[in-house]
């Protein structure tokens, strides 16, 4: 990560109008690279903190929910997250939809020829995506791009077999701290869609459509291991395994979307 100043739509919110050069210009414009800088190296100590076993410990839950596929058919929305590859080796049919087509070329990648897989180049939401039927639908990373989720709900019921399940994995709200950090960190992140992590208007709306069966939110107490994580970040791996192990433990975690950074629900088909 090199010596790198903030972005420039940051920058340009920062100038002073009609002083974008001369002395307070340049103090202003030195300030937001060292702001950014700093913002940059805490950010870095804060992910560090985060093992891929503490990680691992979410997608094995997510595993358990969705139980021996062998004889279902699974679609996977978007695709390309980590459980794609074990989706598609252990599904009787696997299924993944996306309407970027670089994405489904880097899972192709991944998966190499399967006879059980096939990657749909499609927007879920349109009419070109006709397959229905799926015993297990998985929802990684995607509920929190769409700023109404009612009409995708909708479209996932239709998709649903009878008794099919559905488990997505999103940011939760967090609370108001959580906000701003968040704000603070979004132009330094890779994503540039919306974001509208899960709250609870999103719970109420996934309750009149489904079964709302287990939730775990994974970085409720895990979170303290980011903030550890800044001043020393071996120690903040060796605790957030632990803390995210503890907060795994609680499946009914339907009233921590303030107190959690991300959320994830096992959602049953409707009678």
């Amino acid at each position: 990560m090199g010596h790198s100043a903030m972005p420039q739509k940051q920058r340009d919110v920062l100038k002073p109008k009609g002083q974008g050069e001369g002395p307070l210009g340049g103090a202003l414009e030195k300030g937001a690279g060292v702001a950014s800088d700093l913002w940059r190296r805490i950010r870095s100590r804060a992910l560090s903190a985060v093992s891929p076993e503490a990680e691992a410990q979410l997608y094995e839950v997510h595993k358990e929910w969705l139980g021996d596929l062998s004889g279902k058919k699974v679609l996977e929305i978007g695709g390309g997250s980590p459980l794609s590859p074990w989706l598609a080796e252990t599904a009787r049919t696997y299924h993944a939809v996306s309407a970027d087509p670089a994405k489904l070329e880097a899972l192709k990648a991944v998966l190499g020829e399967r006879k059980n897989a096939r990657l749909i180049e499609a927007d879920a939401m349109s009419g070109a995506f006709r397959d229905t039927g799926y015993d297990v639908i998985y929802v990684h990373s995607v509920l929190h791009r769409l700023a109404e989720c009612g009409p995708f709900l909708d479209r996932l019921l239709k998709k649903l077999a009878i008794e099919g399940r559905v488990v997505t994995t999103d940011p939760a709200d967090g609370g108001a701290v959580t906000r701003l950090v968040r704000s603070i960190d979004r132009p330094f992140r890779n994503e540039t869609g919306p974001d509208h992590p899960v709250t609870e208007d999103l719970k109420r709306e996934l309750a009149e459509r489904f079964y709302l069966i287990e939730c775990v939110a994974p970085f409720r107490l895990g979170k303290a291991a980011l903030v550890l994580g800044v001043l020393h970040p071996e120690f903040g791996r060796k605790l957030s395994e632990r803390l995210i192990a503890s907060d795994l433990k609680d499946r009914a975690a339907f009233n921590r979307l303030t107190s959690s950074l991300q959320v994830s629900f096992l959602l049953g088909a409707p009678d």
